[in-house]
């Protein structure tokens, strides 16, 4: 029942806008220490049996890795990100933008030699802020809507796109830069991460504008206070 909400939904909006595809666009890495933050770029081709696909937060692990491998039969889609120097430089909201950006670019070729060039293409942000880079786009029209991962099917699809993408590059990421969790934790602020960015100090792939600074800032904090104020932050 809610794969057949979410597909609805997503007709929905092609019937009210006029759309002939609409491309979904989602985040994930947004809360973490480190890493990238990846936008997913997602636009459906065939909506039948595609109950596999959900809000990635919903789905485990291995169901998202199922997930991916079935996406293509049912999608085109890219994933894009940007980098932990970029969230430094911009700031979480601008390095998020960025790498929608990115993937929105990568979608278009795509949606284009799928569909034909002379279709009307309908962008879903989720999100409550319009991304600007969108606002004088003159090929598409998009909008924000909160919680679009939970009730558009192709921001859903998106959304496993991306938190696929951005977990396989954080476990690399680990095997390379050691002691911080990285495999395991995707770099959000778990105990093990918190405690080793207090003895090693932060890598060169933490945020160190985001939140490490704060985190190596605030000692004198009891460590569940902390860590509590870091899962308001991601919310």
């Amino acid at each position: 029942m809610r794969h057949e909400a979410l597909a609805l939904f997503e007709q929905g909006i092609k019937t009210r806008y006029g759309f002939d595809v609409v491309v979904g666009i989602d985040e994930a890495g947004r809360g973490s220490l480190a890493g990238p933050v990846t936008a997913g770029a997602c636009a459906i081709t065939d909506p039948r049996d595609t109950a596999f696909i959900n809000d990635s937060k919903l789905l485990s692990p291995r169901q998202r890795q199922q997930a991916l491998a079935a996406l293509p039969a049912h999608a085109v889609f890219t994933t894009a990100s940007a980098s932990a120097a970029e969230v430094d430089e911009l700031g979480i909201v601008g390095a998020t933008f960025r790498a929608m950006e990115r993937a929105l670019k990568l979608e278009m070729p795509c949606v284009y030699a799928r569909w034909g060039p002379n279709i009307r293409v309908g962008v879903v942000v989720d999100g409550s802020l319009f991304p600007p880079f969108l606002a004088g786009n003159n090929a598409v029209t998009a909008v924000a809507i909160v919680d679009a991962d939970a009730c558009v099917l192709s921001v859903a699809g998106a959304s496993i796109a991306a938190k696929v993408v951005r977990d396989g590059f954080m476990r690399e990421l680990g095997r390379r830069i050691h002691g911080y969790g990285f495999e395991t934790n995707a770099g959000y602020g778990t105990r093990r991460h918190i405690e080793a960015l207090r003895t090693k100090g932060p890598s060169s792939e933490h945020r160190r504008t985001f939140v490490v600074k704060e985190l190596l800032q605030e000692e004198a904090l009891p460590f569940e206070t902390q860590c509590q104020s870091e899962s308001r932050k991601r919310r």
